[in-house]
């Protein structure tokens, strides 16, 4: 509208309002606004335009022939722009939601239908461990986080979505994979393929401290690569060393077997996770508040 300097939309829905009542008087009342200050939109719409728009009769107000043209082409476009607001509202807002590594898929489908339980929404995961989610969050990058706790919560909300116990993986031909069952002092002398603490540093602290309290206090090698073909290729043929995984975490691998380990093995929690006082973060706790309702 750079040929029409200074008329606005409420200028033009003002014109429709007065057109439709017949009156200033009742086109006032139907906008909840001052009858003076409407006569005085209409008469500065008249001058930016450049032409009379109503008649004033003893009636009330009566269109001019360019008020009627004026009129067509506000229907018009006002009925574009209710269509266009109706379109755009109907587009489900996307949410960037940062996932660790080695989440399971039934955990993330667990965690899209809390997500998604408020309406439909347009997901875009991208990878990011742990640790650095939380700086994301509280950052507005992210909408949701997929973590491992324990880990800084300050400034956020989080909702536990996963809690498995940890079990032990290693390569099928392995001495102790003939156990159904391992016991601490089993796994004396193994080596433990772990990842660099930085990932998860609260989690990661929190399972050493367990297997150190339990008399297993391994040497760590390092899992820098993240994917599963190097993670089975460093187990493969070696008889000192093993994993940490739960259950629903380990790939059905045919070279590769899981073992529970006892007692109290430590435990990994995966949470969904959002920035405080966010619109996010009231979608997880609306869902607190259903959840103890219904208990």
């Amino acid at each position: 509208m750079d040929e029409l300097p200074g008329v606005e939309l409420r200028h033009l829905r003002y014109f429709a309002a007065v057109a439709d009542a017949g009156t200033v008087t009742e086109a006032a009342r139907r906008l909840r606004i001052a009858q003076p200050s409407l006569s005085q939109q209409i008469r500065l719409l008249e001058r930016r335009i450049g032409t009379p728009l109503f008649r004033r009769v003893p009636q009330g107000m009566e269109l001019t022939e360019a008020g009627r043209l004026l009129r067509d082409g506000v229907d018009r476009m006002l009925g574009e722009l209710r269509s266009s607001v109706a379109a755009a509202r109907a587009v489900p807002p996307t949410a960037s939601v940062g996932v660790c590594r080695g989440v399971p898929q039934p955990v993330l489908a667990r965690a899209e239908g809390l997500m998604t339980r408020g309406g439909p929404l347009r997901i875009a995961y991208e990878q990011a461990d742990s640790q650095r989610q939380g700086d994301l969050l509280r950052a507005g990058t992210l909408a949701f986080g997929i973590l491992r706790t324990p880990m800084d919560e300050s400034g956020l909300v989080l909702r536990t979505i996963n809690d498995e116990p940890l079990g032990i993986v290693m390569h099928d031909r392995h001495p102790l994979a003939d156990r159904p069952a391992l016991t601490w002092s089993e796994l004396a002398g193994q080596r433990l393929l772990w990842f660099p603490a930085e990932r998860a540093r609260g989690y990661a602290a929190a399972v050493l401290t367990r297997l150190r309290e339990h008399g297993w206090t391994p040497e760590t090698v390092p899992e820098t690569h993240g994917g599963h073909s190097l993670f089975r290729h460093a187990l493969l043929g070696h008889d000192d060393l093993v994993a940490l995984r739960t259950r629903t975490g380990s790939v059905d691998d045919p070279d590769l077997v899981w073992r529970p380990v006892g007692p109290e093995p430590p435990r990994e929690r995966l949470a969904l996770a959002a920035a405080a006082r966010t619109t996010w973060s009231r979608m997880l706790s609306a869902d607190d508040r259903a959840e103890t309702a219904r208990s």
